[in-house]
């Protein structure tokens, strides 16, 4: 999964909570836990802060030392990318699971760990499980929606492309990314699921060929899209691009993450006008996108907690503690319910008592529908899953027009 990448303020904020942590080092005789987190959502470093202070208010004796690797996604070993990256927590997206298994790099999560916590979604303990047994912690689920607004009532009930073409004037109402690597791979591979059913049916199509009839689907989808739209490399790198044109009413629709709701959200109650009419909380509705006629199963990414396989003793113990804590009820509703002012993040928790949580709901009301959603859909674990799908995805990108 890939959401926001953090700004320029973001750093000031992460450098300065570095600051505290060596100060403090140096003052005291406090341990320090070495923590790195998925870096790819909506204010990254202000949750990482909060996540952070909150558990080290209750843990006064450990210094949570937190980074987020701003060269994630890179196997370029001298990158320093999560694949190679020091740290004793590690938050992984579940397409590099594999890989760091098969590098040994992770400990296994002991049963009387496994107790202490929370109940997981169905999806989310489906990922963090290999051969029998659980190998991490999920935080965070992701997958794409279709999310529009609510005056285009025909997408409700919008169960085939050709609704959602009916629904959208071709050339001006569907938003979204379909270039590069990243993007177009996601889709491909929910294209996949959703005709296919299985992952293991889906996945021997990943080859270096396209399947005809879903690369003649993605150029109908490209096709809904604004001139200008979709095909643009500069566009394509803001991740919160798209989101935030839909709140502007460039299109009627964007397909996404939940989070980039909070995107949109924010656009609006940031950078727009009053006699702009942005889109509001109230005018946004969610559905599932039919990657196949009458389907939904799309791809489902998780992002989860590991433990460095060097990690033993007393840091063991406290990456255990911090690792419950930031999946406990507590953690979630300090990071999904925005303080006054705030607009909610809208990350899907990957556990029931969070999904459930009356507050967490309260202040976000569109996380019943991305759960009725997200649950239908599929996770895939296997080894060299991103460099797989990056691949077909620059064949894909080579065979779309390469501008719209």
């Amino acid at each position: 999964m890939n959401s926001k990448r953090p700004t320029i303020s973001s750093r000031v904020l992460l450098a300065a909570a570095f600051l505290l942590t060596q100060t403090a080092q140096a003052a005291t005789k406090r341990r320090v836990l070495q923590v790195s987190l998925y870096p790819y959502i909506p204010e990254a470093p202000a949750a990482a802060l909060a996540l952070k202070q909150d558990f080290e208010r209750d843990h006064p004796e450990i210094i949570v030392d937190m980074t987020l690797n701003r060269h994630y996604d890179s196997q370029n070993p001298a990158d320093k990318g999560l694949l190679y990256e020091d740290a004793d927590v590690h938050e992984i997206d579940v397409v590099f699971l594999r890989d760091l298994l098969d590098r040994h790099r992770l400990l296994p999560i002991s049963h009387g760990f496994a107790r202490r916590l929370p109940k997981l979604t169905g999806l989310a303990l489906q990922a963090a499980t290999v051969d029998g047994a659980l190998v991490a912690v999920p935080q965070w689920l992701c997958s794409d929606f279709l999310i529009y607004r609510a005056d285009i009532t025909a997408l409700a009930g919008a169960r085939t492309l050709a609704e959602v073409e009916h629904a959208l004037s071709p050339g001006g109402g569907l938003l979204m990314d379909m270039r590069g690597t990243g993007a177009l791979g996601e889709l491909y591979l929910s294209a996949l699921l959703a005709r296919d059913g299985s992952p293991q049916t889906a996945l021997a199509h990943v080859t270096g060929t396209p399947d005809p009839a879903i690369l003649d689907r993605l150029r109908r989808v490209l096709a809904l899209e604004p001139a200008g739209f979709g095909r643009n490399r500069a566009y394509g790198v803001r991740e919160d691009f798209y989101a935030r044109q839909f709140a502007r009413r460039a299109g009627g629709a964007f397909v996404g993450y939940s989070e980039m709701t909070h995107d949109v959200l924010e656009e609006t109650a940031t950078s727009c006008r009053q006699e702009e009419h942005c889109v509001t909380a109230s005018d946004i509705r969610v559905t599932a996108f039919p990657f196949q006629d009458g389907r939904v199963h799309p791809a489902v990414w998780v992002d989860m907690f590991g433990i460095d396989a060097r990690v033993h003793g007393q840091t063991l113990t406290d990456a255990q503690d911090f690792i419950a804590y930031a999946v406990s009820l507590r953690a979630y509703r300090a990071l999904l319910i925005p303080q006054s002012g705030e607009t909610p993040r809208y990350l899907l928790p990957a556990t029931q008592a969070a999904f459930n949580d009356p507050d967490i709901i309260r202040a976000a009301p569109l996380y019943a529908q991305f759960h009725a959603i997200v649950d239908r859909g599929v996770v895939v674990t296997v080894p060299h899953l991103s460099a797989t799908l990056h691949d077909v995805a620059a064949r894909i990108d080579a065979d779309l027009p390469a501008v719209h």
